[in-house]
C-alpha cells in the first residue's frame, strides 16, 4: 500500500467515548444552552462539533455554522457576514447601535430558522471579533439560539467566553486523546487489516493520541515504507516522521514566538530534556513561563530538579527538521559546555557524551565507555549500541565494548548483527584476555543470541561447552545459561541437574541469589514443583523492583513469573503480568521481551479458550519476528497458531500454517507435535492422534518436563483417550504440587468415569481459574452423561452452562463440544427458545424478539418438550 492515495480519504470520524451524543443530549435538555468543546489542536473538536450538529440537523434543528479565524478577526462581524448579510444590509449604520444590531440579527435568525430550534456552531470562538462575540451572547441570552463552540486548550479567552465557560447553563466537554485501544480500532479501519499492538502503542505515543497528528504520521509512514504489512499484519519499522504538511502545521503554530522563546524551543528540539537551571540568557525563565502557558513546553519535577521538554513528540521532529546541520551542532556543543561547567550527575554524563557524539565531536574513550555503561543502566539499548561503537572507534578496549554493542543489538532483535559483534568480541577477548568474568559474559551472550535463531539452542550449548573446555572454572557461572538452553529443548531434568552447582558470577550475594532464583524458577515449574517455582520467581521480581541497580530488568523477571503462573494454572494473573511486561518492553525497544510477551499472551488466551484473541497475538509474534526479530519465537507461534485454528475447526488454515514449519522443529518441539496431532484428530482420525499424544506425553515425562507432559496427556483425554491418559496424569500429579496438573488429572478422570458430579466439579474448577474452554467441555460432557442417564432436565441445565462458556471461546469447535450421542440434545435454537419461555415470555413475544413466526416458536417448543421428557411450558423453569 506504499504511496496509497486513498489513505487520505479513509479516515473516519472517531468518537469512541460518545462525546457527540453527550453534546446533543445536553442541548436537548432544558438546563443547557451552550456546549464548549475544549482540547488541543488536532484533537478532533471541529469534527466532533460537526458530528453533533449533523445529528441535530437530522432531528429538524437549523444549524448556523461559523468559522472564526485570525485573518478576519479584525473585521467587525466578519465571520457572521455570510449568515446575516441578506438581513443586515448596512453594517456600518447599525454596528454602533447595539439594540438595532441585536434586533435585526434576531429577526434574521428567526427568519432563517423558520420556527425550528437553532444551534450556532462556532469553530475556534476565541478568534471571533469582540462585536460578533457580544452579538452571539445577546442572542444566546434571549434564547434565540443555542451554541456549540470549540476552544483550543491554553487559548486566552475573552471575558464573554469566560462567562459562558463558568455559566450553569454551559456544559464543558474536554476532548481527550485517543487511547491505544481507540487508535487500534481507527487504524484497522483505515488500513484495512490489523496493526500489530506494538506498532499501535508506538503510533499512539508519537501522536500523543491526537487524531490529526496520527493521520499525518500514518500517511507519511505508509508513503515512505516505514509502516507496511508483514504476514498480513501492519508493522511499524523505523521512526515515522510524518508528512511535510504536519511539519508545516507545527511550524506555523510556532511562527509567532519571540526570539527568546524560539531559542528555547530549538534547544529543546535538539537536546531535551533540559534542566531549567541550564537555560542561560536574560528572560529565559519568563520565556519558559509563556511557553508553558501556551502549551508548547511542559515542565516536570524529577528528583528535585525541573526538567523542560517540548509538549508533543512531533514538535521535536518538526523543529529539528527546520534547523541546519551547523545550527544543530552549535546547540549540541553549547549545551554540553553549559552542563559540563557544573558537577555532573550520571545522567548528565550520559547526556553530555551523547550530545558530543551527535555533534561529531565524541568524548574521550574513557568517557564513552562510562557513558555506554550508564546507557545500559538506563536501559537505552540504542544509546548503548551507539556509545559502545564510538568507544571502540576511539580506541577503548574492544572486547567489552563489542560485547555491550552485541548485547544491545540482541535486545533490539537484530540477531545477525549481534552475532557478528559478539564473535568479534570473543576473538578480541582471546587475543587480549583481561577478565575471565567478561569471557563468561561474552559466551553467555553468544549462546543466548544463537538461541534467538531458528533451532539455535544446540548451537548455543556448543558455544558454552567449548568455553568451559578452555576455562573449566567458568562451568558454575555458565550453568545458568546452559540450563535455559536445555529447558528450551524441553530437557527439564538436565536443566535442573545443571543448576545444582550453579554459582552466578556477581560481587553481591543479593544479586547472585536473585540471578539464581530467576534461573531456577522455570525448571522447577517444568518439574511440577509449583510452590518452589513461584517462590523463586516472586523473589526475582521483588529484587528487580527494589534493587538500586538490578542485574536484570523487572520486565524480564515478570516474564518468568507469568510463565510460572500459567504453568500453575493461574491464567488471569499470568495475563495481567504479561501485559505489564509487554508495555515496559515496548517502552524500552526490547524486541526480545516484546516477542516473548506476545507469545505468552497467545498462550494465555489459548489456555483461557479465547481462541480468536490468542490467534491475534500469535500472528503478532509471527509478523513481528519477520519484521523486527528475533526469529526464534516465530516457529513456536506458528505451532500454537496451528493448534488454535484446529481447535476452531479451521483445518485448512491449520494445515497451511503447519506446512511452514521445518520438519526438525516439528520433531523436537511438543507444541508442534500437539498441533499436528490435534489437526489429525479434528480431520477425522481421533484415535491415532490420541495415541500419538500419549506417546509424546510419555517421552516428555521421561525428560522431566512434567507440566508439558501433562498438557499432552490432557489433550489426549479431550480427544477421547481419557482411560489411557488418566493413569499417566495421576503419576504426573503425584510427582509435584502443580494445581494445573491436578486439575487436568481430575478432568481426565471425570471423562473416563463419565461421572456427572465429577465432571461438574472439574468444570467449576476450570471456570474459577479462567480456563473457559476446558470448563465448557466439562459441562458439555456432564450434559451428555445426564442425557444417557435419562435426566433430560439436568442435561438441559448443564448444556446451558456449557453453551454460555463456549460462547466466550471465540469459535471453539473441539470434539468434546460436538456430540454424536444417540440421545439427541437440544439444538442451539431450541435452547434459545426454551430459555426465553422459561423466563415467562409468550410465544408471540419470543417470535417478535427472534424474528420468527409464533408457529415456528411453538414447533421448537414441542420438539424441546419431547427431548426433555416434559409436557408443558411451566416445567421449563429451572432448566
Amino acid at each position: 500500500m506504499r504511496g496509497n492515495d486513498g489513505l487520505h480519504r479513509q479516515w473516519q470520524f472517531a468518537d469512541p467515548d460518545g462525546l457527540a451524543h453527550r453534546a446533543t443530549a445536553s442541548l436537548r435538555s432544558a438546563g443547557s444552552s451552550v456546549v464548549i468543546l475544549s482540547g488541543p489542536s488536532g484533537a478532533g473538536k471541529s469534527r466532533l462539533a460537526a458530528e453533533a450538529s449533523a445529528a441535530l440537523s437530522a432531528e429538524g434543528w437549523h444549524v448556523l455554522p461559523v468559522t472564526a479565524s485570525a485573518a478576519i478577526a479584525g473585521i467587525p462581524l466578519g465571520a457572521l457576514t455570510p449568515l446575516l448579510a441578506a438581513d443586515l444590509a448596512d453594517f456600518g449604520a447599525i454596528a454602533s447601535e447595539p439594540l438595532a444590531l441585536f434586533a435585526q440579527a434576531r429577526r434574521a435568525v428567526e427568519r432563517i430558522a423558520a420556527g425550528r430550534r437553532t444551534v450556532m456552531v462556532v469553530d475556534d470562538i476565541p478568534q471571533l471579533d469582540s462585536l460578533s462575540i457580544g452579538l452571539i451572547t445577546q442572542l444566546l441570552s434571549a434564547r434565540v439560539l443555542q451554541l456549540i463552540v470549540t476552544v483550543r486548550s491554553g487559548e486566552p479567552l475573552p471575558d464573554a467566553i469566560l462567562s459562558m465557560w463558568t455559566s450553569a447553563s454551559a456544559v464543558r466537554i474536554d476532548v481527550p486523546p485517543l487511547s491505544v485501544e481507540h487508535c487500534e480500532l481507527l487504524l484497522t479501519g483505515v488500513l484495512g487489516a490489523r496493526v500489530a499492538h506494538r506498532s499501535v502503542v508506538e503510533l499512539q505515543r508519537l501522536s500523543a493520541g491526537n487524531p490529526l497528528f496520527l493521520r499525518e504520521l500514518v500517511t507519511g509512514a505508509v508513503d515512505d515504507g516505514h509502516l507496511a504489512p508483514n504476514e498480513g499484519i501492519w508493522q511499524l519499522v523505523g521512526d515515522p516522521i510524518g508528512t511535510p504538511a504536519l511539519h508545516d502545521l507545527i511550524r506555523s503554530r510556532l511562527r509567532h514566538l519571540e526570539p527568546a522563546e524560539t531559542e528555547i524551543v530549538e534547544r529543546l528540539a535538539v537536546c531535551q530534556p533540559i534542566h531549567l537551571n541550564d537555560l542561560e540568557g536574560d528572560g529565559a525563565r519568563a520565556a519558559v513561563v509563556r511557553l508553558e502557558r501556551a502549551g508548547v513546553v511542559v515542565v516536570q519535577e524529577l528528583a528535585g530538579a525541573l526538567l523542560l521538554s517540548l509538549a508533543h513528540p512531533q514538535y521535536v521532529s518538526a523543529v529539528r527538521a527546520s534547523l541546519s546541520r551547523l545550527r544543530v551542532i552549535d546547540l549540541l556543543l553549547d549545551q554540553a559546555d553549559i552542563v559540563s561547567r557544573r558537577p555532573l550527575t550520571p545522567d548528565d554524563e550520559l547526556r553530555v557524551a551523547t550530545w558530543r557524539l551527535d555533534a561529531g565531536s565524541p568524548s574521550s574513550p574513557e568517557l564513552l565507555v562510562r557513558a555506554a555503561h550508564l546507557a545500559l543502566i538506563a536501559q537505552d539499548q540504542v544509546a548503548v549500541a551507539r556509545l559502545a561503537a564510538a568507544a571502540v572507534s576511539a580506541g577503548a578496549p574492544a572486547a567489552e565494548m563489542l560485547f555491550l554493542q552485541g548485547e544491545a543489538m540482541w535486545t533490539l532483535g537484530r540477531n545477525t548483527e549481534a552475532l557478528a559483534l559478539l564473535e568479534r568480541a570473543a576473538i578480541a577477548d582471546q587475543a587480549e584476555p583481561t577478565d575471565l568474568q567478561l569471557t563468561g559474559h561474552i559466551a553467555t551472550a553468544r549462546a543466548s543470541t544463537y538461541a534467538g535463531e531458528a533451532l539455535g539452542n544446540s548451537l548455543g550449548l556448543a558455544v558454552l561447552d567449548e568455553v568451559i573446555v578452555r576455562h573449566p572454572t567458568l562451568a558454575s557461572s555458565l550453568a545458568l545459561s546452559r540450563a535455559v538452553l536445555l529447558l528450551n529443548l524441553e530437557e527439564a531434568d538436565l536443566a535442573a541437574e545443571t543448576l545444582v552447582e550453579a554459582a552466578p558470577a556477581s560481587d553481591s550475594p543479593e544479586t547472585a541469589a536473585a540471578i539464581l532464583a530467576l534461573s531456577t524458577a522455570l525448571p522447577l515449574s517444568a518439574l511440577g514443583r509449583s510452590a518452589e517455582a513461584l517462590e523463586q520467581a516472586r523473589a526475582a521480581v521483588d529484587y528487580a523492583s527494589t534493587a538500586e541497580r538490578p542485574a536484570f530488568a523487572r520486565r524480564r523477571a515478570l516474564m518468568v513469573l507469568s510463565t510460572v503462573l500459567l504453568q500453575t494454572g493461574d491464567v488471569r494473573e499470568a495475563t495481567s503480568l504479561t501485559l505489564e511486561s509487554l508495555h515496559d518492553a515496548i517502552g524500552h525497544d526490547d524486541e526480545l521481551a516484546i516477542r516473548y510477551n506476545e507469545l505468552m499472551l497467545g498462550r494465555c488466551f489459548l489456555a483461557a479458550g479465547r481462541l480468536d484473541t490468542a490467534a491475534r497475538w500469535l500472528r503478532d509474534v509471527i509478523s513481528g519476528a519477520q519484521a523486527r526479530g528475533p526469529i526464534a519465537y516465530r516457529d513456536q507461534a506458528r505451532a500454537l497458531l496451528a493448534a488454535t485454528l484446529a481447535a476452531q475447526g479451521n483445518t485448512g488454515d491449520a494445515a497451511a500454517v503447519l506446512a511452514t514449519l521445518p520438519a526438525e522443529f516439528i520433531e523436537k518441539h511438543s507444541n508442534a507435535t500437539l498441533a499436528m496431532l490435534w489437526l489429525e484428530a479434528v480431520s477425522g482420525d481421533r484415535a491415532t492422534a490420541a495415541s500419538g499424544l500419549i506417546a509424546a506425553a510419555r517421552a516428555t515425562k521421561a525428560r522431566g518436563h512434567y507440566v508439558l507432559a501433562a498438557s499432552l496427556a490432557h489433550s489426549a483425554s479431550r480427544l477421547g483417550a481419557a482411560a489411557a491418559a488418566t493413569p499417566l496424569l495421576a503419576e504426573l500429579a503425584a510427582n509435584g504440587d502443580s494445581p494445573l496438573v491436578r486439575a487436568q488429572h481430575a478432568h481426565s478422570a471425570a471423562e473416563s468415569a463419565a461421572g456427572i458430579e465429577m465432571l461438574e466439579a472439574a468444570g467449576e474448577t476450570w471456570e474459577a481459574s479462567g480456563h473457559l474452554l476446558f470448563a465448557a467441555e466439562c459441562f458439555a460432557s456432564a450434559a451428555a452423561a445426564s442425557r444417557r442417564d435419562g435426566s433430560a432436565r439436568q442435561a438441559a441445565a448443564l448444556q446451558q452452562r456449557a453453551d454460555a462458556l463456549s460462547a466466550q471461546c471465540e469459535g471453539a469447535s473441539t470434539p468434546l463440544l460436538q456430540f454424536a450421542d444417540s440421545t439427541e440434545p437440544l439444538t442451539k435454537r431450541e435452547r434459545e427458545i426454551a430459555a426465553l419461555a422459561a423466563q415467562g415470555l409468550s410465544s408471540v413475544e419470543i417470535a417478535e424478539r427472534l424474528f420468527l413466526s409464533p408457529r415456528t416458536v411453538n414447533n421448537h417448543l414441542q420438539a424441546s418438550y419431547a427431548k426433555l421428557g416434559i409436557r408443558r411450558r411451566s416445567e421449563l423453569t429451572g432448566l
